[in-house]
């Protein structure tokens, strides 16, 4: 916050003129951290280190902002990145508003000197300038967060001119005034804490708890009603995930909703397109393709698994999958398309059956032979089967 509260002033240019008023030469107003008694130490000390016009800047005090404390949340959570780039979450504590006192002193040798000083902070401080910082980069967030602190000007500029000095002394003209800047301090953070991907909620559908006084039962665990009660057993349950879905497959801008047997997957030399609709495509990562026919391409590429692997669980949350990854277009967080070659040979299997599997190496995948159309009107499978 100090640095950003110095480069809201630092770029002050005094000029210096003749009499006639015309400007001779321009000069850097400079900034430095430390008290005015300091900074006039090193004005008449023998190695004269510092000269005019400078201005010193220093913290007086730090106090807690009773105005700015809401309420006792122990903070929020944000999508964080370890040093490997993975993406966890992250626990930020809520942070203490606090008040810091700034100092600020502006010595100049000249008074046109100091009018031009003050004319470039003064007419911009009416009530408040506000400074851009963001969210300590030791909390790792996967994007940085801004916070934007006020930094309040208590309006009164002391001016002090120099009354007795001797012939050694040069004249100096000093001024003094005060900044509050209404930051934030940020508590240590906890250790990563886990993602989660995947919720199951159940809803227990009644229209009569108007009259039902028994509250502490409505709880989110599996349960009946007795008959006395008047309430209908009725249970609804929603999962979200955040694994990719696949809604709708196309093979040649075809919409399938039943298995398609394919007899030349090189049809005039050209290679097939297919394209699949879904959910959460922005942050896969990649595309596999599995089959029941063992290696489907040449024998030096990666064997693929059967596609029998990938039946059993809920969107492969914590599956160790495998498969030939394909080279695709995003088209939007909703399509991906590809282009798909046949096979050089039938391994062993005269009908290949052929699965997409988008996926993400956190969350989960999905699959193509069970889009979310066909489950709802057919029920039927959406394989690509290679007939040879």
């Amino acid at each position: 916050m100090l640095t950003q509260f110095v480069a809201a002033f630092d770029d002050i240019v005094i000029g210096r003129f003749n009499k006639q008023r015309e400007e001779q030469d321009k000069i850097n107003v400079r900034y430095v951290y430390a008290p005015k008694q300091r900074v006039l130490f090193d004005l008449i000390n023998v190695n004269k280190t510092m000269t005019l016009p400078v201005v010193s800047i220093n913290v007086t005090n730090v106090s807690r902002d009773e105005s700015r404390v809401f309420n006792k949340l122990d903070g929020f959570y944000y999508a964080g990145a370890t040093e490997q780039e993975d993406l966890v979450s992250r626990h930020i504590k809520a942070p203490v508003p606090v008040n810091i006192s700034i100092s600020c002193s502006i010595l100049t040798r000249y008074q046109t000197d100091m009018d031009q000083i003050l004319s470039n902070f003064v007419p911009f401080c009416n009530p408040y300038v506000v400074i851009s910082w963001k969210v300590p980069e030791k909390f790792r967030l996967a994007k940085d967060q801004e916070i934007r602190s006020e930094v309040l000007w208590n309006g009164d500029v002391s001016l002090d001119y120099p009354i007795e000095t001797t012939g050694a002394q040069k004249a100096r003209v000093t001024a003094d005034t005060s900044f509050t800047i209404k930051g934030w301090l940020f508590k240590d953070t906890d250790s990563d804490v886990g993602n989660v991907f995947k919720i199951d909620a159940d809803f227990y559908n009644e229209n009569k708890l108007t009259t039902y006084d028994n509250y502490e039962s409505l709880s989110g665990n599996t349960y009946t009603y007795p008959n006395s009660s008047g309430l209908v057993n009725e249970t609804s349950s929603i999962t979200i995930s955040g694994a990719p879905d696949v809604t709708n497959i196309f093979y040649n801008g075809v919409h399938l909703l039943d298995n398609l047997n394919v007899y030349n997957l090189n049809t005039n030399g050209a290679d097939q397109n297919i394209m699949i609709q879904g959910t959460r495509y922005d942050n896969i990562n990649g595309v596999l393709l599995s089959s029941n026919g063992g290696d489907y391409f040449e024998t030096n590429v990666t064997p693929i698994c059967t596609y029998e692997t990938f039946l059993s669980g809920v969107h492969g949350i914590g599956k160790t999958i495998q498969g030939h990854n394909l080279d695709y277009t995003k088209i939007s967080d909703n399509t991906i398309t590809f282009n798909l070659s046949g096979p050089s040979t039938a391994q062993g299997n005269p009908n290949v059956n052929l699965r997409f599997i988008p996926y993400t190496l956190s969350a989960g995948y999905g699959i193509s032979d069970k889009t979310t159309t066909s489950r709802t009107y057919s029920s039927n499978d959406t394989f690509i089967i290679v007939n040879f």
